[in-house]
């Protein structure tokens, strides 16, 4: 009989010993896996601030994608006065932050406004950046076709300066890269397109 309780007991406290073991274990494991969660997430954090860069323009703060800042900074510099945009810091609370990610239409808009155009050509671009938008679903081949279309029309406009026809075919390019990111943009950016050579200024 004491052998029975005995073995009993070795029984008992063998499956308590393995329970918590499985417990630790399954603490480690969830640890772990929160870890790699968190480590996941830092990482996409770290790469969309590498990504996106800021630009300043009128009271906003623009959040770009990296590799138009450039191109939106040379659009929004052609005003008199605007080379601090080359060495702009956020010091200023009061501007408004826009992400072209999450708000593409107000960004391309206040680029727009912020541009040298004047106000006629303002809204010809802002009804041309609605009617893309508008596009969104639409095969590449049609949004290909309405922006070269928009492009060749402005190109052989005589009434428009070469300064404005630069300024709307800069905002035409910036346009399609943000309303349309995830396309595999091809190289048709004005300044090399094969449009471009059939009419020179």
């Amino acid at each position: 009989m004491k052998n029975l309780l005995l073995t009993g007991l070795i029984i008992f406290l063998g499956s308590c010993s393995n329970d918590s073991l499985d417990n630790s274990d399954l603490s480690l494991i969830s640890k772990g896996t929160n870890n790699k969660g968190e480590s996941l997430d830092l990482k996409k954090r770290t790469a969309s601030k590498e990504n996106f860069k800021e630009v300043a323009a009128g009271d906003y703060i623009l959040l770009v994608p990296a590799q138009l800042k450039e191109k939106i900074i040379s659009v929004l510099k052609a005003q008199h006065g605007r080379n601090e945009l080359k060495t702009f810091e956020k010091s200023s609370s009061a501007l408004d932050t826009i992400s072209s990610t999450e708000d593409p239409v107000s960004t391309l808009y206040i680029i727009v406004d912020e541009s040298t155009l004047r106000s006629s050509l303002k809204l010809d671009v802002k009804g041309y950046i609605v009617n893309l938008g508008n596009l969104r679903g639409q095969q590449y081949q049609i949004v290909d076709d309405f922006i070269i279309q928009y492009e060749i029309s402005k190109r052989q406009d005589s009434t428009l300066l070469t300064d404005e026809k630069e300024s709307i075919l800069s905002i035409s390019s910036i346009s399609e890269a943000v309303l349309f990111s995830e396309k595999e943009r091809k190289d048709r950016d004005w300044e090399t397109s094969t449009t471009s050579k059939h009419n020179d200024y």
